[in-house]
């Protein structure tokens, strides 16, 4: 039995992406780019959205070459940009998913605080007022929140693209002024 771990990992930035794949061991860390791509908002009619399908194409390209290089890879893990998700219905993605300077977070944190002031999100969530947080991008959504059964931050989305399986990662969650740090959990009232 080996000490060593192959793993790939997926990053997300604002402005680019990329692939990795390491070898992690007692002293000994050993990472290699196996992939780098663009990233930026598109403009879809009125509104900025990531390339959501680009990004998809780029990650299972660097994927795909990550194993071929590595075929002992035994974990993948992916970060982005906090705070965006994807609305998901069916089994199906419902658009391009929002980019976190689109105009329309303004509306959102006005309907937020018509509900919940600031110091209350606050003391709910810890979160910092950020007018982009997941929670006042939700609020901005309009009839196609209703028609999703579930939002994937985009981490998660990506994990859902790979895995089959829709879950949230709390780190990630955490940004979204919605999760409750007492608990560790949504933060029912809010939502």
């Amino acid at each position: 039995m080996t000490d060593e771990f192959h793993v790939a990992a997926v990053d997300l930035g604002a402005t680019s992406g990329r692939v990795m794949t390491a070898v992690i061991g007692p002293e000994r860390l050993e990472m290699t780019e196996v992939a780098r791509f663009p990233n930026g908002p598109v403009r879809a009619g009125d509104a900025l959205h990531w390339d959501i399908e680009a990004l998809r194409g780029h990650v299972m390209a660097g994927l795909r070459a990550a194993l071929a290089g590595d075929p002992s890879i035994a974990s993948i893990g992916i970060d982005s940009w906090a705070v965006d998700y994807g609305l998901v219905a069916d089994g199906e993605l419902l658009g391009a998913p929002f980019h976190y300077r689109d105009e329309r977070c303004a509306a959102g944190v006005e309907a937020v605080h018509a509900t919940v002031s600031p110091a209350e999100l606050y003391a709910a969530t810890g979160l910092q007022h950020l007018p982009f947080n997941t929670v006042f991008q939700l609020a901005a959504e309009g009839s196609r929140l209703g028609e999703a059964e579930r939002f994937l931050l985009i981490p998660d989305l990506f994990a859902w693209w790979l895995t089959g399986r829709a879950v949230a990662e709390q780190t990630n969650a955490s940004t979204t002024a919605l999760l409750d740090p007492r608990t560790g959990q949504w933060h029912d009232g809010l939502i």
